[in-house]
């Protein structure tokens, strides 16, 4: 059976034993943040053997989730603004993307 484990996790990516990584992008305007709070990764997951290929779904206003049949892991992901601009991220495996979906709204400009 084929399966790596996490090797770094950064603000930017978590990155795999194989080099794949997951990370996420969104065009961000002047007056927002919208983020995956990679650092927020549960323990267990940095040890776990993912039999691959990985799984992810969308776990709307809130985050993601990936992982494989026998596990799924959760990352959660925020729109920090003020009400204006988008709520959504965009989530990638090995650069091509996996999901899209509003993040978490958090204001801190109320």
């Amino acid at each position: 059976m084929d399966y790596i484990t996490i090797s770094n996790v950064t603000d930017e990516a978590i990155t795999f034993s194989d080099g794949s990584s997951i990370t996420f992008d969104h065009e961000q305007d002047c007056c927002e943040n919208n983020y995956a709070d990679f650092s927020q990764i549960e323990d267990e997951a940095r040890t776990h053997k993912f039999l691959l290929p990985l799984r992810f779904e969308a776990v709307e206003n809130a985050g993601f989730r990936f992982g494989d049949w026998r596990r799924m892991y959760f990352i959660p992901c925020y729109s920090e603004q003020n009400g204006y601009y988008t709520d959504e991220i965009d989530i990638y495996y090995n650069n091509k993307p996996v999901l899209s979906f509003s993040a978490e709204y958090r204001s801190d400009w109320d």
